[in-house]
């Protein structure tokens, strides 16, 4: 954080477990927006879909009243989106998850709000159906969340739930962006993109580096980058990975603008063909997306 303060203005994620236990600091000041977490990674020792192997991991004591804490103190003068609290010991239905994330906007009106949709029970994904119908209950949030990995277990059918949910709202007037968490790599992200999600978040930009639309090693990144990437020591190919995928990924957000206003999938460079392709699949399944 320390390293990329310096280079990053435009909106970040950060955890309310981090803020509690102080790996972060609680004043941050270089972003336009903060996406506040609730913590529920971090509890848990589960992996999101961009880890190579996973880390040994032990979490340290997580609850609603800890979350509940960093909320009462938190203070920013940049605007600060709550996620809603999710545990990885607890497990709720899709109408209590709605009624936790509206108490929390009810306690902290100064905090935006953001409904992180879960499973109701172990190993399954969100409860899609029962959310499709409760779009209106969406309506009051700012944003609507939901996990990469427990959307579906292929791409083709996240991608068309997150049609069929964007296409829904739409219909209902609900103008709520749909946040997709753990997602944020060339390729996988302007295919949620163009399905209908709108926030993007996720680690894989620190693990490894972004080249015309594709994810490679580090170790790779460095030489295909750069021809000094052969003579950088491990940290040094990792600095300069990690600002050259952040300044990759605002020519992203500027291609998805640009797509938006003239529909043309050519913005997006070389991976035109796969995103082509993939959209005409989606429509022929959910004949409304896009």
């Amino acid at each position: 954080m320390n390293l990329m303060a310096e280079f990053i203005t435009s909106p970040i994620l950060i955890s309310a477990y981090d803020v509690h236990y102080t790996f972060i600091p609680a004043k941050i000041t270089f972003p336009q927006l903060i996406f506040l977490d609730s913590g529920g990674y971090e509890a848990s020792i589960e992996h999101d879909l961009s880890e190579t192997y996973g880390k040994l991991h032990k979490p340290k004591p997580w609850n609603q009243r800890l979350h509940e804490r960093v909320l009462k103190r938190w203070s920013s003068k940049w605007p600060t989106v709550a996620v809603s609290f999710d545990s990885p010991a607890k497990f709720l239905t899709l109408s209590k998850q709605i009624d936790g994330a509206t108490e929390l906007q009810r306690t902290h009106p100064d905090l935006l709000s953001e409904l992180l949709v879960k499973p109701e029970r172990p190993k399954l994904f969100i409860p899609f159906e029962k959310l499709i119908k409760r779009v209106e209950h969406l309506r009051q949030f700012s944003v609507v969340g939901i996990t990469e990995k427990e959307l579906d277990d292929s791409l083709f059918g996240a991608m068309t739930k997150i049609a069929r949910l964007r296409t829904q709202m739409n219909a209902a007037g609900v103008n709520v962006p749909i946040h997709i968490f753990g997602s944020l790599d060339p390729l996988t992200t302007v295919l949620y993109f163009l399905a209908g999600a709108e926030i993007f978040d996720g680690l894989t930009w620190l693990r490894f580096g972004y080249h015309e639309g594709h994810t490679i090693y580090c170790q790779n990144y460095a030489v295909i980058h750069d021809s000094a990437g052969l003579r950088l020591r491990t940290h040094e190919q990792y600095h300069e990975m990690w600002r050259s995928n952040y300044y990759y990924l605002e020519k992203l957000r500027t291609q998805m603008i640009n797509f938006e206003r003239t529909g043309d999938l050519s913005h997006f460079g070389g991976i035109e063909p796969q995103l082509r392709d993939a959209l005409t699949q989606l429509q022929g399944t959910v004949p409304d997306a896009r």
